[in-house]
């Protein structure tokens, strides 16, 4: 199985490279309103949640557009708020006694937590999100930790996550992923580096079946980052392996695979990857797995000596 190190170019529009910023906002916003939408259907609430579901076609609007993107980032958590505030409003106990309803608002409110700190991110990163900063490496685990901790919850019981091989079942997912620092317990990298390596742990989970396993990892030292996300999913075709990135393109095997993304994950990681002066390569096999590796040097210019 080659690695290959994928170079081409590029080619993005302002519009583009805005969609790429703010897709994985724009994804649990669709998760929210199709979650909206069964609590309607559960309770009868059409009429009463047109509101919150008008609203979430408008953020929609408003955040792929390049002209209005990051000025309304500001106003994001009022509209979250808002949102969160209009179904606690509606739903009665007698609502809650349903068990069917119950989950789905269990499912709600991871979702809130999610596109808060996806809010955050971006508010964290909106001026300059290339710069290097700190962060605690125990809070990172954590807050993938969280993300996971959603994505099984929206799965209705489907699968679960696990991070104990000994307790994965059938449905399960096996995660393993570590982060380790020559600055440890602190960890150096641009915030949206951050947002990347969560697209590529979401694309792992996507393209690989329940009972599959994911290994990623984070390496850190003064020259620079190593990042590996593995998955033993449906792999990529061989000679589609470097068009894969390009802007919007899945591979021909998961086209009509139903997913809340738009195809932007690997093109986002591989222009933050070149962005950042780095180095980013390929391996897959057809229906068995895909490695994702990229090295990022601290310094312009430079090599990272990643193991």
């Amino acid at each position: 199985m080659k690695e290959v190190e994928i170079t081409r170019a590029l080619h993005l529009d302002r519009s583009q490279v805005v969609a790429l910023d703010t897709h994985s906002f724009l994804n649990i916003l669709n998760v929210l309103n199709l979650e909206l939408s069964d609590l309607a259907d559960q309770c009868g609430f059409e009429d009463e949640f047109r509101q919150s579901s008008d609203r979430i076609f408008q953020l929609a609007d408003d955040m792929s557009n390049p002209d209005v993107a990051y000025d309304r980032i500001a106003g994001l958590h009022e509209d979250i708020s808002a949102i969160k505030h209009q179904v606690e409003w509606n739903i009665t106990d007698e609502h809650r006694s349903s068990p069917e309803t119950r989950a789905i608002l269990e499912n709600l409110n991871s979702i809130f937590a999610v596109l808060r700190k996806r809010i955050s991110d971006l508010q964290a990163r909106i001026d300059d999100s290339l710069s290097w900063r700190e962060f605690e490496i125990i809070q990172v685990i954590e807050d993938f930790q969280k993300v996971f901790g959603a994505i099984a919850k929206n799965s209705k019981g489907r699968f679960r996550i696990t991070n104990n091989i000994a307790a994965q079942e059938s449905q399960d997912y096996y995660v393993d992923f570590k982060i380790d620092s020559s600055e440890e317990p602190l960890i150096r990298m641009p915030p949206v580096v951050i947002d990347v390596i969560r697209d590529l742990l979401a694309n792992a989970r996507k393209y690989t079946s329940p009972g599959g396993r994911i290994n990623a990892g984070v390496w850190s030292d003064d020259t620079g980052l190593c990042i590996i996300v593995e998955d033993s999913g449906y792999g990529i075709p061989e000679d589609e392996i470097e068009s894969v990135i390009d802007y919007g393109q899945r591979a021909s095997n998961v086209q009509e695979r139903r997913t809340m993304g738009g195809g932007f994950g690997l093109t986002k990681a591989y222009f933050i990857c070149k962005e950042l002066g780095g180095r980013f390569w390929i391996r897959s096999e057809l229906n068995r797995s895909t490695r994702i590796r990229m090295m990022i040097p601290k310094h312009p210019g430079t090599d990272c000596n990643c193991p």
